[in-house]
């Protein structure tokens, strides 16, 4: 695919902040008001995370939203939320490690945060007596995250993913990085950071690969990427797409920046999730 400029640092949060900013507040509004029961589970490593599920009428689904780097859920997610939980989700929105009200130092990019979905995929295991099934929804980190998480034996209780605008890999996107916002070559400066990530923070860039994650998955996945995003670029999910080994659909949504193709296009949008839930929500998968 034939690649633009890279936008510099900040420029998309400016296009999507001036393009659907009312439509934004209205539903960051609306999350705020919402009456959600706090949780708290505890990591492979030892950390206190926090999430807030929002019950709703007549539940036929949980889906668990996953916010993307240094972000929350009334800001990644509500938008998407709003309508699920108007068409009979209940919803689980977690703080991911080193965000909100979760314990941890550092974020790392999916390599340990995968871990983090298969303890709430638990959590919801043991938490959901009516056996209803659970779909994961991720926004940029967010769905690297559960595209990572995939092949962490969290089937048969997750019936698919939702995975809007990841990148392939953290290296492809530290690379990308590198060269559009900061114009420093890959080599030596990604070799650096790596080790530097070994020795701190104790992850390897290997640990967050969603496209050799694919490889192995085995559950079905919507992805969906805006075709004008400059941060994290289409060919991420089209890469994601072509390794994965699932059942899987694609939606690329025209003019969408960044995180904003349910702003651009919701009917579009809407019309794919009902189409994805219409066909797994009684399927079991192995």
């Amino acid at each position: 695919m034939p690649g633009k400029p890279y936008a510099k640092e900040g420029e998309y949060d400016l296009r999507i902040w001036k393009n659907c900013m009312e439509q934004h507040l209205q539903d960051h509004n609306w999350y705020l008001e919402q009456p959600m029961d706090s949780l708290t589970v505890m990591s492979e490593d030892q950390l206190n995370l926090h999430g807030n599920y929002l019950h709703c009428e007549k539940p036929e689904r949980i889906v668990l939203c996953v916010h993307g780097f240094r972000g929350d859920p009334s800001h990644d997610v509500a938008g998407v939320a709003r309508y699920l939980h108007q068409h009979h989700c209940d919803l689980l929105f977690i703080n991911q490690r080193a965000s909100g009200q979760s314990e941890g130092n550092y974020i790392t990019f999916g390599a340990k945060e995968k871990n983090d979905i298969k303890t709430w995929c638990r959590y919801l295991e043991a938490h959901n007596p009516k056996k209803l099934p659970v779909y994961l929804y991720g926004v940029s980190m967010g769905c690297t995250t559960i595209l990572c998480a995939s092949t962490l034996g969290i089937t048969p209780l997750v019936h698919g993913l939702i995975a809007d605008c990841g990148y392939s890999s953290i290296r492809s996107i530290l690379e990308a990085q590198a060269r559009g916002s900061f114009h420093l070559p890959p080599y030596p400066v990604l070799s650096l950071i790596e080790l530097l990530c070994m020795w701190i923070a104790k992850f390897r860039f290997s640990d967050g690969d969603a496209q050799e994650a694919m490889k192995q998955n085995r559950i079905p996945i919507l992805f969906i990427h805006g075709n004008d995003d400059h941060f994290v670029r289409t060919e991420n999910t089209l890469r994601n797409y072509e390794a994965c080994a699932a059942e899987k659909e694609l939606l690329l949504v025209d003019g969408a920046t960044h995180a904003n193709s349910y702003n651009v296009n919701e009917q579009l949008y809407q019309a794919y999730l009902n189409r994805f839930f219409q066909k797994w929500d009684n399927e079991e998968i192995r």
